[in-house]
């Protein structure tokens, strides 16, 4: 479904990109699961979109994270990355980890993001409605905290994506989980808060009625911090909410977006 381009940035650094699609740009960042070779939400939107989805630090190379200390860091190296790719006042959506880089980015450099859909991120804190820590589970208990069913779909475990060897297979789960650690561990609340009224784009913040990871209270708590933001709970979803409820996310995306985003 992908094509992949390598961007060099400032540095030395580097970023593998991928593009999907055909149509005005929307840029995806992705989950905790990171970008699989078969990923539904991603295939939908690439049916009316060019969809441009950087792969996270840490996800292809854990040594990738040395030079990014922190969440201000990670917000700069995605900014380099859109300034590479030339693409400005862009349509940004992020689910969960990649809707925190997302918001982090569009506080961070708020011209760079012009509408901006965020997928259950998490970023926030509040003492009575606790963010629950995966890190302290084991890897076969973080399903049933993040689907509704308890279990994820088949598409998520098709050994098309992940490499043929188990060893590897298991390298890249732990990069993953890793680099989603080192940014949110051991609270997710970064001062993103703090940060927020900076954001400037449209903003629409989406949860699921069910999440078990980021409760869906904090709809409220991003929604009332960003200007002017709208929010949608979706019944019967969980944190994995544009793949619960797909036909619903996507009629809310298009809905933000309208005809708007930029042609490719």
């Amino acid at each position: 479904m992908f094509q992949s381009e390598t961007v060099k940035l400032y540095g030395g650094r580097q970023v593998e990109v991928r593009r999907a699609g055909q149509g005005p740009v929307i840029v995806w960042l992705h989950g905790p699961h990171g970008l699989r070779k078969t990923d539904p939400f991603v295939a939908e939107l690439a049916r009316r979109h060019t969809v441009v989805a950087p792969v996270a630090p840490g996800f292809n190379d854990v040594d990738e994270l040395d030079d990014i200390r922190d969440v201000h860091d990670l917000a700069l190296h995605y900014d380099d990355i859109f300034e590479a790719l030339g693409l400005d006042g862009i349509s940004l959506v992020g689910h969960s980890f990649g809707a925190m880089i997302a918001a982090e980015l569009a506080a961070h450099v708020p011209k760079r993001v012009a509408r901006l859909v965020l997928l259950a991120p998490f970023g926030l804190w509040r003492d009575d409605h606790q963010v629950a820590d995966l890190f302290a589970r084991p890897t076969s208990a973080i399903d049933r905290i993040l689907w509704k069913t308890g279990e994820p779909p088949p598409w998520l475990t098709d050994p098309a994506n992940f490499p043929n060897d188990p060893v590897e297979k298991a390298v890249a789960i732990v990069q993953g989980m890793t680099s989603v650690a080192k940014f949110i561990w051991p609270i997710p609340d970064k001062g993103l808060r703090r940060r927020l009224h900076r954001v400037s784009a449209k903003t629409l913040v989406v949860f699921g009625a069910d999440d078990a990871f980021v409760p869906a209270i904090y709809a409220d708590e991003f929604a009332a911090a960003i200007p002017g933001a709208r929010k949608a709970v979706i019944a019967d979803a969980a944190h994995m909410v544009p793949y619960e409820q797909p036909a619903e996310v996507m009629r809310l995306v298009e809905q933000q977006f309208g005809e708007k985003v930029r042609a490719a």
